[in-house]
């Protein structure tokens, strides 16, 4: 077995002295592993191009991605080598289900950055139109602010106007009037200089003169309002061009590129599920592998050697509890008569020295009264 087989063999997660006398099932788990160390490959691309776009710098990007693919692997390869073959079908589903979803939380966790990398100048071309339509948002969030004022500015201005253009037609038309009844084309037609013609023209004359006091009056009053009106448009067009005008590179803004993209284009989401779709498979397969093949050699000498250690350990654990067994029903029935022997004792020293106690009193013959007085006449 060379180099590069017994590495396969160890990302398997198979027992490489055990598979050793199973030969036959070599380059099952030469598969199995080779398929576990190219899922953790492509998990530490995908990983180490979404943290470039994050944070942009090769180094952390290289980091992170060599970190998460070794976790990856390695989890890859804990699921894998967890699976026992066993003589029921469905307690084998029945184990591997969890296994199955944690792997396809996986293969989807490894696709998504992959597939951003291959739509990168669709997505790019998507990115521009999302900043276009956000710094449309901004321009218009930013007008709203002043479009009151200027409604109100430009209401009066129109107001100012139009009465000064009222004022303007009246003043013309009482002038042509006059004319008209001066060379005969209008009024009474009668080309002279008659009282009717004075009266037309005192009209005029009048409607000139409230013309002209009508624009002394109105004149400062509009051009102050146009002044007002064009220093909120500059204030406006001040603040536009001060705006923040965040570019959308960040790995967010490129999945909802992405998302918007399949929304609208068929071709890129049957593309993006078909990729997503065939890292599910590569990330499950090591898994269906051992699920659907049947039991092999190896998977029956492993059997026989947990069962060896489960035995022995069984045992150990049976005498330990017998012996630890056997103890307490030795201190149970021996702590009885030990405490009976103990009471026994201690009654036997007490009478022993009331006696003694009463040998003396009798030797001194004090008599039964100081018996009776030291309260020792009960205790015989």
């Amino acid at each position: 077995m060379n180099r590069v087989s017994a590495f396969f063999i160890f990302c398997s997660g198979a027992v490489g002295s055990i598979l050793k006398r199973c030969p036959s099932d070599l380059n099952k788990y030469q598969g199995i592993g080779a398929t576990i160390f190219f899922t953790g490959v492509f998990s530490a691309l995908a990983a180490g191009y979404a943290l470039y776009t994050v944070f942009d710098s090769y180094l952390a990007a290289t980091i992170f991605a060599l970190v998460w693919g070794m976790m990856i692997f390695n989890l890859d390869r804990y699921i894998v080598s967890g699976m026992r073959k066993k003589s029921n079908f469905l307690k084998e589903v029945a184990m591997a289900a969890p296994r199955v979803v944690l792997a396809i939380f996986i293969g989807i966790v490894i696709a998504t950055p992959l597939e951003l990398k291959l739509f990168e100048s669709e997505i790019n071309a998507e990115i521009g139109m999302m900043q276009q339509e956000t710094y449309k948002v901004q321009d218009d969030l930013l007008k709203k602010r002043y479009e009151a004022d200027i409604k109100v500015v430009n209401d009066e201005i129109t107001l100012l106007r139009n009465k000064l253009s009222s004022a303007d037609t009246e003043r013309t038309a009482r002038v042509s009037e006059a004319l008209a009844e001066a060379d005969g084309t209008g009024g009474s037609r009668i080309r002279a200089m008659g009282n009717i013609y004075k009266a037309k023209a005192k009209a005029a004359d009048k409607a000139e003169s409230d013309y002209q006091a009508l624009a002394a009056d109105i004149n400062p009053r509009l051009q102050t309002q146009l002044q007002k009106l064009e220093t909120l448009e500059k204030d406006r067009n001040a603040q536009l061009s001060q705006l923040n005008r965040a570019s959308l590179t960040g790995f967010a803004s490129r999945l909802k590129a992405f998302n918007r993209l399949s929304d609208r284009e068929e071709a890129i989401r049957m593309a993006g599920f078909f990729i997503t779709l065939l890292f599910l498979l590569i990330e499950c397969a090591p898994i269906l592998v051992k699920l659907i093949s049947e039991r092999s050699p190896y998977d029956q000498k492993l059997e026989s050697l947990e069962n060896e250690y489960y035995l022995a350990n069984l045992k150990n654990v049976t005498i330990s509890r017998l012996e630890t067994q056997t103890r307490l029903d030795f201190e149970n029935k021996t702590a009885a008569y030990r405490a009976t022997e103990m009471i026994n004792a201690e009654n036997e020293i007490f009478a022993h020295a009331l006696r003694r106690e009463k040998e003396e009193l009798m030797a001194r013959n004090e008599g039964w009264f100081t018996l009776l007085r030291k309260r020792r006449i009960f205790d015989f």
